[in-house]
């Protein structure tokens, strides 16, 4: 999808997701919106193929899909909210 197609909703929750139970502090891996559709996700670029000199550069993809987007939002412990910045 593309990116203007999140233009006019807006963000309901900043998830991001457990790969290990004691982890305890989570980056922001996908941003929801409010039409219980729409998400945005946030994976790191390849370092060997953009070579900006960033480490926190990120791919940016939007999709919709209603199913996933009500299980991260009601899935707690696999999506838990994000509270590091990126």
């Amino acid at each position: 999808m593309e990116l203007n197609t999140i233009i006019g909703l807006k963000v309901v929750a900043i998830k991001g997701i457990r790969t290990d139970r004691k982890k305890r502090h989570f980056y922001p891996e996908y941003i929801l919106f409010d039409d219980k559709k729409t998400y945005i996700t946030l994976e790191d670029q390849d370092y060997n193929s953009f070579h900006d000199c960033s480490t926190v550069a990120k791919e940016i993809d939007v999709f919709q899909d209603k199913e996933y987007w009500n299980l991260m939002m009601t899935d707690n412990n696999l999506y838990p909210d994000a509270d590091m910045d990126i």
